[in-house]
């Protein structure tokens, strides 16, 4: 990835509203896989004296979200746990705002103001470490115990996301909706704790499910798992999720009855000698509950008798796993045909043209409301 972006970051739009390619990384970062405008992205960003450890803030109000960026763009393939410490120092001064904007840039006074409104309002903080190299094993047992202080604090909670260089491909690919890797994966079924059905002309697996059993299941740390969900995980710090996390350590013996389920559908399944083995898996109802569990393995791999219900539906048909993944998620009111506007042709055109019209807009998006003084639309 990093000579991928390297080669993009030469474009006008960088080079010309941006010093160096740490704070060209984060704008690309912001463009391509927040899906910015060229206003926003750089109105996102506090890197350059006086930022506090902090590169970019970012309020997404629609998912009442803060993110908080700190990049680090290498070309080696290893970062050590500096920049964790970082973030570290970034979250520790962001429980003194206003000491914090004393000493802030201008951007980033302008910046605390917004969040500080934003938090009033109850929203998430994630901070989101961004880098094109993978963390050394050191690293990631610092970054374990930071993500415990962070989500455990009680004065102010926050989530911690080290998008390294894997999961920065798979967050590039997956916002043009291309080359999407596709799951194949085998689960031990327990006896009489799983039915198989037909409903009309599909097949259907009823399954509990061991807790234990879905920290192996793999996509869940890079959200490959939930390509087709309408919202990806909301992190630790959510207070559903905690929620989950409480019921998994304190509870996990009524998990089952505790919980709605799972929903998944995959293009080909069967049982034999009681294993179920699926094809092209995805999980569209459930990303925050599996991603909590992954969050709280430790705990759900020691959990006795502490299961999960899985409903396996067998389905080929993309738009009719569109509409399950839309009715079967409440967060937001989400139509099928909205789906189109993230289909990869849309999103690729969106990006070309708005970064060959710098001060252009590219509408994709039923009802979206744009600042026509700003920009030059089209759709």
């Amino acid at each position: 990835m990093y000579s991928k972006i390297l080669s993009e970051l030469n474009q006008d739009y960088y080079k010309n509203n941006f010093p160096n390619d740490g704070q060209r990384f984060v704008a690309w970062y912001l463009r391509n896989i927040h899906n910015l405008d060229t206003f926003e992205a750089k109105d996102c960003i506090t890197d350059g004296a006086g930022d506090k450890q902090i590169d970019a803030i970012y309020i997404d109000n629609q998912s009442c979200t803060v993110y908080i960026i700190q990049g680090k763009f290498y070309s080696g393939d290893m970062v050590d746990a500096e920049p964790l410490r970082e973030v570290l120092s970034s979250w520790i001064q962001i429980k003194d705002l206003v000491h914090l904007q004393e000493g802030a840039n201008n951007r980033l006074q302008v910046k605390i103001n917004e969040m500080s409104n934003a938090l009033e309002d109850d929203y998430e903080i994630c901070f989101e470490l961004i880098t094109t190299s993978t963390l050394t094993g050191a690293a990631k047992d610092d970054l374990a115990a930071f993500q415990k202080e962070l989500a455990e604090s009680e004065t102010l909670s926050a989530n911690l996301t080290v998008v390294d260089n894997d999961t920065l491909r798979f967050k590039y690919d997956e916002a043009l909706n291309r080359n999407r890797p596709y799951i194949n994966h085998e689960f031990s079924l327990e006896h009489g704790k799983y039915m198989e059905l037909m409903i009309g002309d599909t097949k259907a697996i009823i399954v509990a499910l061991p807790l234990k059993d879905c920290v192996k299941i793999p996509g869940i740390k890079d959200g490959s798992l939930f390509r087709k969900n309408v919202r990806q995980s909301l992190g630790t710090s959510n207070k559903v999720n905690k929620g989950i996390a409480h019921t998994i350590k304190k509870d996990a013996g009524d998990f089952f009855f505790l919980h709605n389920g799972i929903t998944a559908i995959c293009s080909q399944m069967s049982i034999h000698d009681e294993i179920l083995s699926v094809k092209e898996l995805n999980v569209v109802n459930g990303c925050q509950s599996l991603s909590t569990i992954y969050s709280s393995s430790e705990a759900a791999k020691k959990a006795a008798d502490a299961y999960i219900m899985f409903r396996f539906y067998e389905i080929s048909d993309s738009d009719r796993a569109d509409k399950i993944s839309t009715s079967t998620n409440s967060q937001s009111a989400v139509k099928a045909r909205d789906l189109r506007s993230n289909d990869k042709a849309v999103l690729a055109m969106k990006k070309s043209y708005e970064l060959f019209y710098t001060d252009g807009y590219f509408i994709t998006k039923r009802g979206e409301k744009v600042d026509t003084a700003r920009y030059n639309t089209a759709t």
